[in-house]
């Protein structure tokens, strides 16, 4: 079987993208599957796995190898595409191009498994995961130097952490002392929150690691309020950045999406928040309880151990590509 790996060229948004390409990469060859990553080799492939829908990446794989397997992981919104009002034709001919040439689609969650069931291509339900490689649990002490973490996309910290949230976090800069850390792109554009100490620090990949493991307690929002629970590119979220931390046993505050709610368990292995009240309630007993985020970082670490690793994770793809090389072209 040979594989293809698109990312846009050698561009890497996040470290969860790097994971599922750079990676899985390597995890294929490792397990003797030849695959191949942003550069066509000169036979042709069984299967390409493309990151979002790009009609144009599309168009040069089935030019380089006409029977390919066409893949799209995370595929955007591409599934809301269509209901959206005054598309021009030029976009309808690409979304067009996209599902006519697509044979399957893979997705991190069952909410945005069922968005794209309607368009009758097969779906497959996968995971973001990590390596366990020099990522030791952190044991929590009472501090009084507690750093609470963001790490994410720079528009999901602005959008959804305020205002609940961050009006939280500006209540208990009066009463404990804590920095927060926001490790993001374009960091010194992000907002800033009366009377919080802020550090703003631009992701680099390269020290990424080491950056979140200086976190205490992380911050990983999703809903601003409750009204969003009706916007699918709110619930299609898992909770990778939780899982994230959970690798470091650092206990993180997050939105109860549906996925979050299969994947965690509130008080055990996160704690889940909305309202102002609610973020401030959990951040204050997380700051105030070190037993409290050593309970739910260890709990945490032994769930991403069992359901969110490097080796579960492969096993699950190259049953997928093995299922999809079946059907036929």
């Amino acid at each position: 079987m040979r594989v293809y790996f698109d990312t846009n060229g050698d561009y890497i948004a996040s470290p969860a993208a790097r994971m599922w390409f750079y990676q899985m990469r390597d995890n294929l060859v490792a397990r003797g599957i030849h695959a191949d990553l942003n550069q066509l080799g000169e036979e042709p492939y069984d299967i390409a796995i493309i990151h979002w829908a790009r009609a144009n990446v599309i168009e040069r794989v089935l030019e380089h190898s006409p029977k390919v397997h066409v893949g799209v992981l995370n595929p955007g919104t591409l599934g809301f595409d269509f209901a959206r009002p005054q598309k021009t034709s030029r976009r309808i001919e690409r979304l067009d191009y996209i599902l006519n040439n697509t044979d399957f689609f893979i997705v991190t969650g069952f909410v945005w498994r069922d968005i794209l069931i309607p368009f009758k291509k097969r779906v497959y339900l996968t995971i973001d995961y990590d390596t366990l490689d020099g990522k030791a649990v952190k044991h929590h002490v009472r501090d009084n130097n507690i750093i609470i973490g963001y790490h994410g996309s720079p528009s999901h910290f602005k959008e959804e952490f305020f205002p609940n949230g961050a009006n939280a976090l500006k209540r208990l800069a009066g009463e404990r002392d804590f920095i927060l850390r926001v490790i993001t792109r374009n960091a010194v554009s992000q907002p800033t929150i009366e009377g919080v100490r802020t550090e703003y620090i631009e992701f680099d990949l390269s020290t990424f690691s080491d950056q979140i493991q200086q976190f205490d307690i992380g911050i990983c929002p999703v809903l601003s309020d409750y009204t969003q629970v009706t916007d699918p590119l709110k619930i299609i979220r898992n909770p990778n950045r939780v899982n994230t931390l959970l690798f470091y046993g650092i206990p993180s505050v997050t939105s109860p999406t549906p996925q979050s709610c299969h994947d965690l368990q509130d008080g055990e292995t996160v704690l889940f928040a909305v309202t102002e009240e609610g973020w401030y309630q959990s951040m204050r007993n997380l700051i105030d309880q070190p037993e409290l985020r050593n309970y739910i970082g260890n709990n945490g670490r032994k769930m991403v151990e069992q359901k969110f690793t490097d080796i579960f994770a492969t096993d699950l793809f190259i049953d997928m590509l093995r299922e999809e090389i079946r059907y036929p072209k």
